[in-house]
């Protein structure tokens, strides 16, 4: 449920308002960063883009997005791009970019304390990535998340392999943050 939260058409400074709400920040964690999670983090960002566009445009600015989504691997190679064929299923899809995260100039990172610290779930692509972020991150066990199915890692596969890796990714995310019944 995103919240509208302008006056007179404009769009508060954080700086100055301390009692906004802030969007739910999920961190997706795989193993490189260059396919799985940073699919997801497009398909949360979009999602959560998406929901907000039903909103008059004289108040779109104004809006807190529900979900800001952000992606990091467990052994990634920093500074690697997201794959081609990520990009080319993303764009295949419809799944925009938004401007707060572009994934064309997507980075692979390793996931860090900060990323921890700064999220409010971590979701991991697998139970094997659920179980070395708990190892390398106990104090976050609450945060933990998998997705609803584990996610096959479609690197060095052909495009109809990032294409069935995406359509799973988009039925979890959707489980997870965007569905009407959470209960």
């Amino acid at each position: 449920m995103t919240e509208v939260l302008c006056e007179e058409k404009r769009a508060p400074n954080r700086a100055e308002a301390t009692d906004l709400p802030t969007p739910l920040v999920v961190c997706f964690v795989c193993t490189g960063n260059t396919c799985r999670s940073p699919m997801a983090q497009a398909v949360a960002n979009a999602l959560a883009e998406r929901e907000a566009e039903r909103f008059p445009t004289a108040v779109r600015d104004c809006v807190t997005r529900r979900l800001e989504a952000d992606s990091a691997g467990l052994y990634a190679v920093e500074g690697d791009p997201i794959s081609e064929r990520a990009v080319e299923a993303l764009e295949e899809a419809g799944i925009a970019s938004v401007p707060h995260a572009d994934y064309h100039r997507h980075t692979a990172r390793t996931v860090t304390e900060t990323d921890v610290a700064r999220a409010d779930f971590l979701v991991a692509m697998s139970t094997g990535h659920a179980m070395e972020l708990l190892m390398r991150f106990p104090e976050a066990a609450r945060k933990i998340l998998c997705m609803p199915h584990p996610i096959p890692d479609p690197f060095g596969g052909d495009l109809a392999c990032y294409r069935a890796c995406l359509a799973e990714i988009k039925a979890g995310v959707q489980t997870l943050f965007f569905s009407e019944d959470r209960s």
